[in-house]
């Protein structure tokens, strides 16, 4: 089992929150997005967004946060299995997918509900061959 795969399973609330916050940032997802996604206000990322530097250690996530993050953490397992090339893994969240009628995963992540995201990412990781 791989780190994110622990983090997911036994993280603490600040693990989860911090790898989340590290992989979005690692895909070009603004500060503002990222606080869409995981349902946050601009405080808690306090002072910026630079590897979830400025998060509280005692931090607590709302059970929506928290499934939120780690169905980014799984996206992230999903697409580094897919690609190996560092700039698809990048890229991947800002691509029109036919599947999800040419909708971009950042999209969904930002504006769908964790019950729509759930199903996507499941559908996304059912996917044997992808053809783009």
């Amino acid at each position: 089992m791989g780190v994110v795969e622990k983090t997911i399973v036994n993280g603490s609330h600040l693990q989860i929150l911090e790898l989340t916050v590290e992989t979005l940032e690692y895909w070009n997802v603004s500060a503002s997005s990222i606080c869409r996604i995981l349902c946050l206000g601009v405080h808690e990322l306090a002072g910026g967004h630079s590897k979830a530097d400025g998060i509280d250690d005692s931090c607590v996530l709302t059970t929506e946060q928290l499934e939120r993050s780690r169905l980014v953490l799984e996206l992230r397992i999903i697409i580094n299995a897919t690609f190996e090339n560092p700039a698809n893994r990048r890229r991947f969240i800002h691509m029109a997918i036919p599947l999800f009628s040419r909708r971009t995963f950042l999209d969904m992540l930002e504006n769908d509900g964790t019950n729509a995201l759930r199903k996507a990412v499941s559908q996304l990781g059912a996917q044997s061959r992808w053809i783009w």
